[in-house]
């Protein structure tokens, strides 16, 4: 290898059960409960035998706004889990891996933990559950130089508000953050009741656009706008009126949704327009989404991969980890590993694209 490994998407934070940059923990706690409610992939269990439980219980199924919250005593336990309590009786999630006893991933350790899987530098992705972080990425960039890159972090339920534009700024002219992570679920905190391509968010994409940062996007399936595909939708038209706004689908392409019995891919029209037609890349972050159902080193994921790369060309993707939380299924360089060592199919050229120049060539800010 001729070039240093850039990871497009890892995370560090202070321990989960404070404030962790918001206002106070109560809030913090309010993002961590909602997160939890839409986490999929580790399932609920019981804490007296780990069986599976199968009600969710965190949330009210039909009303998605605050209000929709149950009290359920909601709380950051230890070593990787949230808990609470349904009707007297302890429930857990294993989000994050069981020895984070202390639920959080200083910025040391993350470093660590690159210099032994051969990472060179990491993008941090500013998502509520790990708090309101521009200072820690800050700090942590200035403490290891050439090592991290920081997206700033907004409440999106509010974003278009001149405070939220503002906010952003600061945490990109003075903090250094170089681009922004902007998540649909965030959407709760009003009930989901203006959506992102809406006129009246324009001004922030008119910021977003005056400062150029490259946009980080989460969406997920089955929220108040519809399937996942609606969201993608939603994108689209914020792209029409914004169309310089680089952007980047966090977590990547969910193939397994668009996948036959043969692992044969029929993408959506709207994936097949972002990703060919507008400044769009995609996540490759197979690991930490099959890593729950398959085992390393994922083989099936490679006919996805291909497909994909085939498709759209490597120029099109962003290799990424999503470390610390993939150690719940895999090592950190086998995060690595089962994409450089087992995609026999990409040539030097698409590694190298793939793997560092992607990303770099999303942040234009020094």
């Amino acid at each position: 290898m001729d070039f240093g490994v850039i990871d497009c998407h890892a995370h560090i934070f202070p321990p989960l059960a404070g404030a962790c940059g918001f206002p106070d923990a109560a809030t913090h706690l309010l993002h961590q409960q909602r997160a939890m409610h839409e986490h999929g992939n580790q399932p609920y269990r019981r804490a007296s035998d780990n069986s599976i439980v199968t009600e969710r219980g965190l949330w009210s199924a039909t009303d998605s706004s605050v209000a929709g919250r149950r009290d359920g005593k909601f709380r950051v336990g230890r070593c990787g889990r949230f808990e609470w309590d349904i009707d007297g009786e302890a429930q857990y999630v294993q989000f994050l891996p069981p020895y984070m006893a202390d639920m959080s991933a200083p910025a040391e350790v993350i470093v660590r933990q690159m210099d032994y899987a051969g990472i060179t530098t990491a993008v941090l992705h500013n998502d509520h559950i790990y708090g309101d972080l521009a200072e820690d990425f800050s700090a942590a960039a200035n403490d290891n130089p050439g090592r991290f890159i920081g997206l700033a972090q907004v409440q999106e339920s509010w974003a278009w508000q001149d405070s939220e534009i503002a906010r952003m700024t600061r945490q990109v002219e003075q903090r250094g953050m170089r681009g922004l992570y902007f998540t649909y679920s965030g959407l709760f905190r009003n009930g989901y009741a203006k959506r992102p391509s809406d006129p009246e968010y324009d001004a922030f994409w008119r910021e977003v656009t005056r400062l150029d940062l490259p946009v980080f996007w989460v969406h997920r399936d089955g929220s108040p706008f519809g399937r996942y595909e609606d969201e993608l939708a939603d994108l689209e038209l914020i792209l029409q009126r914004h169309p310089t706004i680089r952007s980047v689908l966090v977590h990547g392409l969910p193939t397994a949704r668009y996948a036959d019995g043969d692992d044969r891919l029929t993408l959506p029209p709207v994936v097949e327009r972002l990703m060919t037609e507008m400044p769009v890349s995609a996540e490759l972050l197979y690991p930490i989404s099959w890593g729950g159902r398959f085992e390393y080193p994922y083989a099936k994921s490679m006919h996805h991969f291909r497909h994909l790369v085939d498709r759209f060309g490597s120029g099109r993707f962003t290799w990424g980890s999503d470390m610390p939380n993939v150690e719940r299924y895999c090592t950190y360089r086998q995060t690595f590993t089962y994409a450089w060592e087992h995609a026999d199919f990409l040539n030097a050229e698409d590694r190298r694209a793939i793997f560092r120049e992607n990303t770099l060539a999303l942040f234009r800010r020094p």
